[in-house]
């Protein structure tokens, strides 16, 4: 999204690509700034007894302050156990989390139904395979 600027505690080009593949319309809702921010188990687990009264650690947990600022608190151990679990890669899963945290902070929800649901994953998964494959090309003819 152009304007958006994202702050992670390593790879920042990883997270601006991610954007760069969300749809137009859920990228344009996106705050200006994120931060993609690593958490404890411990910390994971707190958080979402307090703001969503789950007594577990969670993978991901996404917070829109305003329009100018949001947070994707991933938790490393959790999306770790998450991929070996479901055969991916350490890598996938972490940018599956991301994506998921993004579409959160852009207003998109799959709680309220099994459809939201259903169209949420249809999207996560259209992001990441874009994701996978690299930007649209465009030939021109000369």
């Amino acid at each position: 999204m152009k304007g958006t600027i994202l702050h992670t505690p390593k790879n920042i080009s990883f997270a601006k690509r991610i954007v760069k593949c969300l749809p137009q319309a859920i990228a344009k809702r996106l705050p200006a700034e994120i931060s993609v921010v690593s958490v404890s188990t411990a910390e994971s687990r707190a958080l979402n007894r307090r703001y969503r009264k789950k007594n577990t650690a969670t993978n991901v947990l996404s917070f829109r302050y305003s329009k100018e600022y949001g947070e994707i608190l991933v938790c490393p151990a959790v999306i770790r156990a998450e991929a070996k679990a479901q055969g991916h890669s350490f890598e996938y899963q972490m940018t599956w989390m991301i994506v998921h945290g993004m579409l959160h902070l852009s207003g998109v929800h799959h709680e309220q139904s099994a459809l939201a649901e259903k169209k949420f994953s249809r999207v996560e998964q259209e992001i990441l395979e874009q994701f996978r494959n690299g930007p649209p090309r465009h030939h021109h003819r000369r």
